[in-house]
């Protein structure tokens, strides 16, 4: 059986509606919650795929989060053996910081719904293809980043880049994916203060959710299942 490390960093931000698609395709899933263990229980080489996902910390925030240094080896060890690697928010910046880009802070900040624009390269990118030429994503991030040539941009919102592939098996998503209602709505209340002092409407926060959120569970179950199809398949290429 495939083993997955999912890699946690706030208890406001799990797997959400990308678990179900992993469980579906009859993966093992090792859950590393990085407030309560200092490092995974396994190896880097007991992993078939990581999954990393969003954090109330930046990524340049690595000299106070130890746990970070650790997630970075493990990220490193599944770039340079082709395994297959998720990224969402904080841990798409930080898959971008690990594959050589820089990251810092946004011109402005990304909060609610917005619209990315695939580029010609998601056309035909096993993960992100079937999401169309434009789409919802569901933000709340601070800071951006910057990717070497090598990497393949696959979406942005105006000058900000959504979605990137590096190599052949890992991804990057800045926006969240995962997310549905129920993280909409607590992270409305939790961060109330923060989203008035950015000028968050929670009203239309909260419209937007519920015209959105069918369609989105849709994309999100879409990207789960195949981000899991090709843990599988690169797995039974390594037994093979």
């Amino acid at each position: 059986m495939s083993r997955v490390l999912v890699v946690l960093h706030d208890l406001d931000d799990h797997l959400n509606e990308l678990g179900g698609p992993l469980v579906d395709a009859g993966l093992a899933i090792d859950t590393w919650c990085t407030w309560v263990d200092k490092r995974p229980q396994l190896p880097p080489s007991a992993y078939s795929a990581i999954v990393s996902m969003g954090a109330i910390a930046g990524v340049e925030d690595h000299h106070v989060h130890p746990w970070m240094t650790v997630e970075s080896e493990y990220l490193t060890d599944a770039l340079s053996h082709g395994k297959p690697v998720l990224g969402v928010c904080f841990g798409s910046q930080l898959l971008a910081k690990v594959c050589g880009g820089r990251v810092f802070k946004a011109p402005t900040p990304e909060i609610g719904w917005t619209t990315v624009t695939a580029t010609p390269e998601a056309t035909d990118d096993p993960l992100v293809a079937g999401l169309g030429t434009e789409y919802d994503g569901f933000q709340f991030h601070y800071d951006t980043f910057s990717l070497p040539d090598d990497v393949v941009v696959l979406g942005r919102t105006g000058d900000l880049i959504e979605a990137f592939r590096v190599g052949d098996n890992a991804w990057g998503l800045q926006f969240h994916i995962e997310a549905n209602p129920g993280v909409a709505l607590q992270w409305l209340g939790t961060y109330a203060g923060e989203l008035a002092a950015a000028g968050v409407d929670p009203e239309r926060w909260q419209r937007e959710t519920a015209a959105k959120w069918r369609s989105y569970r849709d994309a999100c179950s879409q990207v789960g299942a195949r981000f899991a199809d090709m843990v599988v398949a690169r797995a039974d290429e390594e037994v093979g």
